[in-house]
C-alpha cells in the first residue's frame, strides 16, 4: 500500500480548510499550514499550523519533501503565492474532488481546483491557480485563465473564454461563445450574453428578496 502524498497548504483561513478536506477526500495527507500570524504548534482541522509563509526561503528540505498548494480564496494573493512557489522549484499539484465530473479530455493545469459537485466538459482548459467552486459548471471548449474564480452555482456554457484573473459570481451564467476580459468582474446571478473588455465590472442583473412583500 503506497503512503498517501503530504501536502502542504499556503494559507489558514475558510478557503484553506475547504481545501484540505478536498485534497484529504482525493487521497493527500495534509502535513500542515503556512499562514502569516499563526504560530506553530497550534492546529487546523487536525494538521499543525507550520509557521509564516516566508519559512520556505529558510527551510528548502519542505521542497523536496512535499507538494505545496496555495489555498488562499483572494485572487490576487493567490496568484502571488503560486508564482513564488513555481519559482521556487516547488511542486504545486491541481486537485480535483471526487465527486467532480471531469472530463478525460480536459485540461487542469497546476494550482488549480476543482470543488466538489463540479463539472468541467469535454477539450475545455483550466488554468494554472484557477478555481472552479461548488457546483459550478465548465460546459465544451471552455477556457478559464490564469488565477480566474468561478464560483459556486455558476454555469460557463460551451466556447465561453474567461480571461485571467477575473471572477465570475455565484450563479451566474455565461451564455456560449462569449469572452470575459482579463480581471473582469460578474456579479452573483448576472446573464451575461455579450463580451466584457478587460477591467470590465458587471453588477447583477437581478435581486431576490428574502422576504416576500405582503399582499
Amino acid at each position: 500500500m503506497t503512503r498517501p502524498s503530504q501536502l502542504i497548504l499556503l494559507g489558514a483561513g475558510g478557503h484553506a480548510k475547504v481545501i484540505a478536506e478536498l485534497a484529504r477526500a482525493a487521497g493527500w495527507q495534509i502535513a500542515g499550514f503556512l499562514a502569516p500570524r499563526n504560530e506553530r504548534g497550534e492546529e487546523n482541522l487536525g494538521a499543525p499550523l507550520l509557521g509564516d509563509g516566508a519559512d520556505l526561503t529558510v527551510d528548502p528540505s519542505w521542497l523536496e519533501k512535499h507538494d505545496l498548494f496555495p489555498a488562499i480564496g483572494e485572487g490576487e494573493i493567490r496568484w502571488r503565492e503560486f508564482v513564488r512557489l513555481a519559482a521556487a522549484g516547488a511542486r504545486v499539484p491541481s486537485l480535483i474532488h471526487p465527486s467532480a465530473l471531469v472530463s478525460p479530455s480536459a485540461r487542469i493545469e497546476a494550482g488549480a481546483v476543482i470543488m466538489a459537485g463540479a463539472i468541467v466538459q469535454a477539450d475545455s482548459v483550466i488554468g494554472p491557480a484557477a478555481i472552479i467552486n461548488t457546483g459550478a459548471q465548465v460546459d465544451h471548449d471552455c477556457r478559464v485563465g490564469a488565477g480566474a474564480m468561478i464560483a459556486p452555482g455558476a454555469v460557463l456554457c460551451g466556447e465561453v473564454h474567461i480571461g485571467d484573473h477575473a471572477f465570475v459570481g455565484a450563479g451566474a451564467v455565461i451564455v456560449p461563445r462569449i469572452r470575459i476580459g482579463r480581471s473582469a468582474f460578474v456579479g452573483a446571478g448576472t446573464v451575461v450574453p455579450n463580451d466584457l473588455p478587460d477591467g470590465s465590472h458587471l453588477k447583477t442583473t437581478r435581486r431576490i428578496s428574502a422576504f416576500p412583500k405582503p399582499e
